[in-house]
């Protein structure tokens, strides 16, 4: 009976082992800087947080006794929000980026369509793209993830990542990612050729 008990606690932790590794590290809410995102510490605080609203704002779920109310914020006094299943998303320039990879080089992702496939009459589907930005730091401005956008950004900084991207092969993608590593290709170029 011990066995069976036992052995039932360890496929559990093994289970729960991801699990665990998925819970957020930052408490939902509106972060009014990077470096507020850094210190963990939003303003306000919630339950949730979202953009846009139908009004185009930042809304911040709030507990108020039993019930909950919503705080709206203009997205301009805000970096970012983070939403009750900890998904992180910076807003630059009224369009959402979410965060895939914080580090010197960010790396975000936005869904856009690109367009119906079948008449929408016949129940035609909206097919979904995602697409890939990368930015130095937390701060910077957000760009394309391209090769040469790569290039001009880390030209100076880091000649050993531009001379890694040269030798990217035709067939790999930027935004390909390494299960096993946990990394995208493009971070994991990042840290390999950064200077330790």
């Amino acid at each position: 009976m011990n066995l069976c008990r036992n052995s039932f606690l360890a496929l559990l932790a093994l289970v729960a082992g991801p699990a665990a590794a998925q819970v957020p590290t930052h408490q939902p809410g509106a972060y009014r800087s990077a470096s507020a995102y850094r210190r963990h510490q939003p303003q306000p605080a919630g339950t949730n947080a979202f953009f846009p609203d139908k009004r185009g704002q930042v809304v911040v779920v709030m507990p108020s006794g039993p019930a909950t109310t919503k705080v709206r914020l203009d997205p301009d006094s805000v970096w970012g929000v983070v939403s009750d299943k900890g998904r992180t998303t910076r807003i630059f320039r009224g369009e959402e980026f979410r965060l895939e990879h914080a580090d010197t080089l960010c790396l975000y992702s936005s869904t856009g369509n690109m367009g119906t496939m079948g008449p929408a009459r016949y129940g035609g589907r909206t097919l979904a793209t995602t697409h890939y930005f990368f930015s130095v730091g937390l701060t910077g401005l957000i760009f394309p993830l391209t090769t040469p956008y790569l290039r001009e950004q880390y030209a100076a900084s880091n000649p050993r990542f531009v001379a890694v991207l040269d030798k990217l092969k035709f067939n790999a993608s930027l935004s390909d990612y390494d299960r096993k590593a946990g990394l995208y290709l493009v971070t994991k170029m990042y840290r390999d050729a950064t200077p330790r």
